[in-house]
This record gives structure tokens, sequence and C-alpha cells, in this order.
């Protein structure tokens, strides 16, 4: 058994001791990285002390516009409609081919009479096979004079310009359901506050009559009727609650995200000081609806025109290079040449097809110019009564913030009267039953107001500014 001395022992100690600072020094500097790496992402990522995301509007737009399943169907849809310009401009590419022909001949001669004497099982016809052949053929087919091809490329051209404005379209709308989704999530937490606030003065009341029965200065029917109330508001907290949360389910569904978070308050939508004159010239310029009609109007014109140009004359070059294989049966060998021409394709006639498609889409072309006149006079009166609506609920939500700081006025003086005994309790239930409503009908005005307004903006195209800040989708056309 080794027995340590003395310096043996302070040695081990020392190194030991050195050992242990060095370790307690890394791990105070893994543990500040580790903090300091807490704290970016904390700031990238904002998150309640609960553990819930904070996600502003401007953040639920994003989600939308990158979220959104609907907006990512369509961009497949457009991505499709950027195919067509390709087959109006491979009707001016040439068409280069190559046939290749590998073939072998044979020959089969009657069998000899020695071997149909022998009786052998394999008699029959025999087969005598040549060598084989091949061949090759390059062709060349290249259109000079095709006009078809001009407004088939317009069409096409429009065809992406309309997919372009209904993917803006349902993504301008996409962004209107976040925001109203979001503006619901909001009123709906203002809900459920005034409802828990109401929940609360009903508890105080009926603790006051329970205090005034024990005192002998109420009976036990007051008593039962500030129970009853205190349980209807509480009703209505845990139905408020309820909503809030269907309001926030409807809001991940819409943004496309699992999630749980919480809503900020963003600035309240309002409308810029124009008059009405103003707000209608800008939905005939800026509504994607209309826009979208103007667009299909245009597409189903160059049709028009695209069917009256089929029975131009077409004029093709064409050209082919031929080389064959016949030594077997050429002494030359080899064969190789080459063959060019011009065709001239006059269609003179084709039956009711040219008469029918023509005016099939000129009937077209003049449906879609009745229903964008139609859609304009739609808007206009639209644009007439959300601007008067707005304006009346306005005014209402003023007298409703009126008659709302009335009411609680009016429940503290009756829930003071009745301490000092000169109301009764059902002056205070009376008092309280009017000032939850009175609550009720202020927040839901506001949600109507608040409403209107995106339902405004939607009709003169305000989002499409919105759409151009996030990039996501520039409105181009």
């Amino acid at each position: 058994m080794k027995i340590f001395c003395k310096n043996d022992f302070r040695s081990f100690y020392q190194n030991g001791f050195i050992e242990h600072k060095i370790f307690k020094k890394n791990s105070t500097f893994v543990l500040i990285f580790f903090l300091f790496f807490c704290f970016i992402l904390s700031m990238l990522n904002p998150v309640k002390s609960y553990g819930e995301k904070i996600i502003t509007l401007n953040q639920a737009y994003l989600y939308a516009a990158k979220l959104n399943g609907t907006i990512k169907s369509q961009r497949e849809s457009y991505y499709q409609s950027t195919l067509l310009k390709w087959s109006a401009i491979s009707m001016l590419l040439p068409n280069i081919s190559l046939t290749y022909k590998d073939q072998r001949f044979h020959m089969n001669s009657p069998s000899s009479s020695s071997q149909s004497s022998s009786g052998s099982s394999g008699g029959g016809n025999i087969f005598s096979f040549f060598y084989p052949t091949y061949g090759y053929t390059f062709s060349l087919t290249q259109p000079l004079l095709n006009i078809p091809a001009i407004p088939a490329y317009y069409a096409a051209q429009n065809s992406i310009k309309s997919s372009k404005m209904s993917l803006n379209n349902i993504s301008q709308n996409k962004l209107f359901d976040t925001a109203s989704d979001y503006y619901d999530v909001l009123s709906d937490e203002n809900l459920v506050r005034a409802d828990k606030k109401t929940m609360e003065e009903a508890l105080s009341h009926m603790r006051l009559a329970k205090a005034k029965l024990r005192a002998g200065l109420a009976i036990i029917t007051d008593v039962l009727q500030a129970k009853s109330e205190y349980y209807q508001a509480k009703q209505q907290y845990i139905a408020a609650k309820n909503q809030l949360k269907s309001a926030e389910a409807n809001l991940r569904a819409v943004i496309g995200v699992n999630f749980n978070f919480k809503v900020v308050k963003p600035k309240n939508p309002s409308l810029l000081n124009n008059s009405l004159k103003k707000y209608i010239k800008l939905a005939y310029k800026y509504n994607p609806g209309l826009k979208s009609l103007k667009f299909l109007k245009k597409e189903s014109k160059d049709e028009v025109y695209y069917y009256e140009t089929q029975y131009i004359p077409k004029v093709n070059f064409e050209a082919t290079y031929n080389g064959l294989s016949d030594k077997h049966f050429i002494p030359q060998g080899n064969e190789h040449y080459w063959t060019a021409a011009g065709v001239l394709t006059f269609p003179l006639f084709q039956g009711g097809a040219r008469i029918i498609s023509i005016e099939k889409a000129r009937s077209q072309n003049n449906a879609q110019m009745y229903e964008l006149i139609q859609a304009k006079r739609n808007l206009r009166a639209n644009i007439v009564s959300d601007f008067y609506n707005i304006q009346n609920l306005k005014y209402q939500i003023i007298a409703l913030k009126h008659e709302e700081s009335y009411a609680h006025k009016n429940y503290k003086l009756v829930e003071e009267e009745y301490k000092a005994g000169v109301a009764t309790s059902v002056d205070v239930i009376t008092a309280l039953a009017e000032l939850a409503s009175a609550r009720h009908n202020l927040l839901s005005e506001k949600l109507d107001y608040y409403s209107s307004i995106l339902d405004f903006k939607t009709l003169t195209g305000s989002f499409k500014k919105k759409l151009i800040d996030l990039r996501i989708d520039k409105f181009k056309y």
C-alpha cells in the first residue's frame, strides 16, 4: 500500500484546485454564451411569459401570403397560364425530326423432296434471311407566314395577365380575411374582459346582498336574485371565452399556422378624408374584380382575331435529308439525297367550323363587355352604399359610447343607493344588465365599423398596396 507524503498531498491538492478553477471558468463562459443565445432568440421570436407567441397584424399578413393553401394553389394556376404563350411561339418555331429504320427481309422456299420423303418432324418451308438494311431521314419544317400566331400570342399574354390578376385578387381577399379575423379576435378579447368585469360586479353585489342579509337589512329573495344575476354573468363570460377560441381557430386556419399565439392591437383602420367622387374613381382604377373583367374582355377579343386569321394562307418551308443502306441490293452501295419545297396552304371551305368558331368567340366577347358594364354599375352602387354606411356607424359608435358611460354611472349610483338602503336589489340587477348590454352593443358596433372599413378598402383596391409592401405578389398589371 502506497502512502502519500506531505509534499505529494500538497501537490495533488494544488493541481486539483487549479483544475477546479479552470472547469469553473469554462462553465461560466458556457453559461454566459447560452444566456446570450437565448436573448437573441427571444428578440427574434417574441414570446409571452406563458409560452404563447405574439403575432402582429403585419406578421399575420406574411403568414397568410406564404402558407395559405388557396393562394399557393392559385400560384400553380398562374404558372400553368405562363405556359400558354409557348403554344403561340411554337407556331413560328421549326419542327425538326429524325426517323431511323432498321429492317430485315426474308424469303421462304418449299422443302426438297428428300426431306419430305424422310418424314422429318421439321418439314415445311425453308426460310432464307438476307442481311439487314437501315435508313434515316432528317426533316425540317419552318413556318414562313403564319398570321394566327400573332393574335394567339396576344391572347396568351392576356390570359397570363388575367391569371396574375386572379392571383392578386385571391391574395387580397385572403389578406382581407386575415385582417377581418384578426379584428374578430381583438373584439372577442375585449368582450371577454367586459364580461369578466360584469361577472366581478355581479359577484360583488351578491356578496353585498349576503352581508346585508346577515345584518338583517335584506331578505333572502335579494340574495337569490343576486346569485341568479351572477351565474348569468358567469355564463356569458364562459360563452365569450369559447367564442374567442373559435375566432382564434379561424385566424389560424386563414394564416396557415398550428401553434397558439396572442394578438396585439394594431392601428385601427380608417378612411382618408376623400370625397365620394374620388373613392369612385379609385375603385374604377384599382378594383381587382373590375380589372379582371377588363383582361377577360381583351382575351376574348384576341380570341376573335385568332379564329378570323385561321383562314389566311399559310406558307411553310420543308426540307428532308435521306440516307439509305442498300449495298446488298444495289452495287453502288449507300444512297444519300435531300429535298426542299415551299408549301402554300390556302383553306377554301371547312364546313360550318369557321362560322361557328368566329361567332362563338364574338358572342363571348359581347358577354364579357356586358358583364364589365354591369360590374361598373354594381361597384358604384356598393361604394355609395358602404360610404354612407360607414358614416352612420361612426355616429352610432359615438352615441353608444355615451350610452355605455351613462349605464356605468347609473349602475354605480344605484349600487350606492342599495348600500344606503334606498334602492332594491332588483334595481341593481336591472342597472347591471343595462350596463352589460351597453358594453356588448358598443363592442359589436365597433367590430361592424372596422369590418365595413375593410370591405370598403377592398372595393377601392387598397389591399393592392399591402401586397406590394409585403413583396409577395407584385401587382404589375
